[in-house]
């Protein structure tokens, strides 16, 4: 007699599918940092273009987050994230084989219009098919995808690094992709799209497949479902942060089975939750966390460490990331989102501190390491997490993939303009002088937040 299967087991393993696009993601933009070496002196390449190759994916993935929320809302989840995986994939083969810096760098946007399609698509469909109580944890599932695939890809430059293998390091991309765009032909689509598409019997299929409620059907209770989007209140068991007055809602729904303009989608959210959306965007980034990732080996490096060493250094550091984001996961559900935002913002601001310091007293090597260690962790824990859960959370269904594409765009396009300035501001500023602005900017964003920012822990999608 076969034993029963668990119930959500389904959903479980379709939030894995789809998690790939996640260490797709990882592996995606990690990967540069041990290639970046080696194509500079393959290619000749200045600090500026240096910082372009790294930038190319970024400009892309700012590009289509910004235009990928009308064909997810019109279109499907599922169809949107498997069209990145296959574009991925062409954009790594062009990537492999490039033969001079022209080639490399249309390929690594290429790379980019998938990241950005995926990395708002995947967290938007894994949200979309979690229960309110594990919303937090699910969607941070995503995000420990990604680091696992920062860790791999450096894993992968440590290997390969001596043998100069840059193509290999690229090309080992297309095995995630693979796999992401078969897992996308075997999964469900989420059930709350299909409602809002007025497919009420696809969508009651679907959540079945997955053990959720019919989107279509009555709420457990008449608080479960208020009648305006998440932002418009707090739970009734949890007191809205200081100072916070929440909004609420006054466009109307858009009618089922159309998809909303942006100018729409902003009344339906309101005006307060679309500028938190995208302040949080924003400031992700301008803290300089994926950038300190970006150039792991080429901050040790600048720390007297030596190339491989650098590499290594990498290694440790996507470590020291994946146990961040697996506390993260336990935490997330538990803590809240503002705390574990706020929280890590906090630390990353002292690990900054810290590097500033460090570079003119000569504390460099294994002090930046750790302290590097820290930074990168607490960005894991807070905003790195935080900002994919708490966009699917502030929005309501009709504007949600819409606005959260607006938001991811914001998101790389920032990561764009710091990413690609990171060397030079180095070269004007010193290490020590650019971690000092990251320090500022996340003490900043804290306390900013503090007052802003409230909680979203157990709310219904709707």
């Amino acid at each position: 007699m076969t034993a029963p299967v668990p119930p959500g087991t389904a959903r479980l393993l379709t939030v894995c599918v789809a998690s790939v696009g996640g260490l797709l993601f990882g592996y995606g933009i990690g990967v540069i940092a041990g290639v970046l070496r080696l194509v500079a002196e393959t290619f000749a390449l200045s600090s500026w273009q240096q910082g372009a190759v790294v930038s190319a994916a970024l400009l892309g993935a700012a590009l289509t987050a910004l235009t990928s929320g009308r064909p997810a809302d019109r279109f499907g989840r599922r169809p949107v994230i498997g069209a990145a995986a296959a574009v991925y994939a062409l954009g790594t083969a062009v990537s492999a084989a490039a033969s001079d810096s022209t080639a490399l760098l249309a390929g690594r946007f290429l790379v980019g219009l998938a990241l950005g399609a995926t990395s708002f698509a995947v967290p938007l469909y894994i949200s979309e098919i979690s229960p309110p109580a594990q919303r937090g944890a699910l969607v941070t599932l995503n995000q420990l995808m990604i680091t696992v695939g920062l860790l791999l890809s450096y894993v992968v430059a440590y290997l390969l690094e001596p043998a100069g293998a840059w193509r290999w390091m690229l090309a080992l991309g297309l095995l995630p992709a693979c796999v992401l765009l078969a897992g996308m032909c075997l999964v469900p689509e989420s059930p709350d799209w299909l409602h809002t598409r007025g497919d009420a019997a696809r969508a009651a299929s679907a959540a079945r497949r997955l053990s959720l409620p019919d989107p279509g059907g009555p709420a457990d209770s008449p608080g479960d479902r208020p009648e305006t989007h998440p932002g418009a209140r707090v739970r009734t068991h949890q007191r809205a942060s200081p100072g916070v007055r929440p909004a609420t809602a006054t466009a109307t729904r858009p009618a089922a089975g159309r998809a909303v303009s942006l100018r729409q989608a902003c009344a339906l959210a309101g005006p307060r939750w679309v500028a938190l959306g995208l302040a949080i965007a924003v400031l992700v980034h301008l803290t300089g966390l994926n950038t300190a990732i970006y150039y792991v080996p080429t901050i040790l490096g600048g720390s007297g460490v030596t190339a491989a060493g650098g590499i290594l250094g990498a290694v440790l550091v996507g470590l020291c990331n994946v146990a961040a984001t697996i506390v993260t996961i336990a935490l997330l559900d538990r803590v809240g989102r503002r705390k574990t935002m706020i929280g890590g913002l906090l630390v990353m601001a002292v690990a900054a501190v810290g590097i500033a310091v460090a570079q003119p007293f000569g504390l460099t090597g294994a002090p930046t390491a750790a302290l590097l260690c820290f930074f990168i962790m607490a960005g894991a824990v807070g905003p790195a997490a935080v900002f994919w859960v708490y966009i699917a959370e502030i929005y309501p269904a009709g504007a949600r993939g819409v606005l959260m594409s607006l938001a991811t765009a914001a998101h790389w396009a920032t990561d764009f303009v710091v990413a690609t300035t990171f060397l030079p501001l180095v070269q004007e500023l010193s290490l020590g002088g650019a971690f000092g602005v990251y320090a500022t900017i996340s003490a900043a964003s804290a306390l900013a937040l503090s007052r802003w920012m409230p909680e979203t822990r157990g709310r219904l999608l709707l």
